[in-house]
């Protein structure tokens, strides 16, 4: 049996004003004719299908399309979404009456009985082979939230201090036992979960930060203990947290959500289940049909990097496999024309302009008061315009002296404001 594990399709997002729709298109594409060649029986999304909660019209019929193409071309294909953080989970519920037909399940929230009691056989779903025999068991869990989880749930459980962290212990406790209650013939139990495992390999300037489990940055691995495979999603990085007992991965993103992850291997998992009950798993690179490119690699000067950027190839046509392109450029001080020239550089070329960025060499320089405008709102409430400028200036060069013709421009800016506001 075979199983594919992926999450944080964003679909809908975008950098800056450039849309990802193509590359979106690309992967679902990829993923089909992967469904199809491996021969898959299962397809699992564990959140963060869309980027936003209120997501585009294209984007929702981006989703719906495909899956109506899956069930078309693969009708014993059974397919599990499950709502992540993102994702709006009373839209995706609307919706899941409708998904049914065409065998696929939306796991948007946790339902409880007024006594406080999960509805939890509402999120195990069995998982048949080819054949139509048993040969695991999904427990999907959606998001949760310190708002899904009744007050007295938990209440006498003594799992974790944290009292949220306890009733997400208590929950994941009574779902493993009702799953093993089910698996009376030696069928795999694998659970679906989108949060941030202990472990988890994470850095500040990822378009994904941890979220916190109650008190919590994150929550201990052994969450899953007594599970098979814990199909993880939140983190975009594709990584194993830990191998046993429980097999537990972050499949991580299919594209590149932001140029934090330019260097992840983005594609998602294919679980396989052999006719001895041995799981394996097996990590698939997504084509990267778009690049995101940092020109140059290091910072250099100014003059160096429009060269550079003068012998990129030229444009022919718009194309939406145009890389993306990250500009960085090293100088003492401020460069009032730099984006004017690196945009005059690249407006034939074959690329898509997302960022600029200045690299002052007199940052390594300053002390951490100096590197920061060190300005909170009550301050500048109190400033002139001139000063908030002046030592916004000086957090970004080092330099205490504003350049004449700067100061000028930025003048002549502030009285276009004002006479604005009158």
């Amino acid at each position: 049996m075979k199983i594919i594990h992926t999450s944080d399709w964003h679909l809908g997002c975008a950098l800056d004003y450039y849309s990802r729709e193509y590359e979106h298109r690309c992967f679902l594409d990829f993923l089909e004719r992967t469904v199809k060649t491996e021969q898959v029986d299962a397809l699992i999304v564990a959140g963060d299908i869309f980027d936003t909660a209120n997501p585009a019209v294209d984007s929702q019929k981006m989703l719906y399309s495909f899956l109506i193409r899956l069930y078309s071309s693969c009708p014993q294909l059974q397919v599990i979404l499950t709502a992540g953080n993102h994702d709006s989970a009373s839209r995706l519920g609307v919706a899941g009456g409708l998904l049914e037909f065409v065998n696929c399940h939306a796991v948007t929230r946790v339902e409880f009985e007024e006594n406080g009691r999960p509805l939890l056989e509402r999120l195990v779903f069995p998982l048949k082979d080819h054949s139509g025999k048993i040969r695991a068991f999904c427990g999907a869990v959606p998001f949760i939230r310190r708002a899904d989880l009744p007050a007295q749930y938990a209440e006498g459980e003594h799992y974790h201090e944290d009292p949220f962290a306890n009733a997400v212990y208590a929950l994941h406790r009574q779902l493993l036992e009702l799953m093993k209650g089910m698996a009376q013939n030696g069928e795999k139990l694998i659970v679906i979960d989108h949060t941030a495992v202990a472990g988890g390999s994470i850095r500040e300037e990822d378009s994904e930060h941890q979220i916190t489990i109650g008190s919590l940055e994150s929550i201990p691995a052994d969450l899953f203990d007594g599970f098979d495979y814990a199909a993880l999603g939140h983190i975009h990085k594709y990584q194993k947290i830990t191998e046993g007992p429980c097999l537990s991965v972050y499949s991580g993103s299919p594209i590149p959500v932001s140029f934090a992850e330019i260097n992840y291997h983005n594609g998602f998992e294919i679980i396989t289940i052999d006719d001895s009950g041995a799981l394996s798993q097996q990590h698939i690179e997504v084509p990267r049909t778009v690049q995101l490119q940092r020109i140059p690699q290091q910072a250099q000067e100014l003059d160096e990097v429009i060269r550079q950027l003068e012998q990129l190839p030229e444009k022919t046509a718009d194309s939406e496999s145009d890389p993306f392109i990250e500009v960085q450029f090293l100088s003492d001080g401020f460069e009032p024309r730099a984006l004017e020239k690196i945009k005059a550089a690249v407006v034939d070329r074959a690329v898509r302009l997302f960022r600029v960025e200045r690299k002052s060499r007199n940052t390594s320089q300053q002390s951490g008061d100096e590197q920061s405008s060190g300005i909170t709102a009550v301050e500048v409430e109190r400033l002139d315009p001139v000063s908030v400028f002046s030592r916004f200036y000086r957090s970004q060069t080092g330099s205490d002296s504003v350049p004449e013709e700067l100061s000028r421009e930025f003048m002549q800016i502030l009285d276009e404001v004002r006479q604005n506001e009158q």
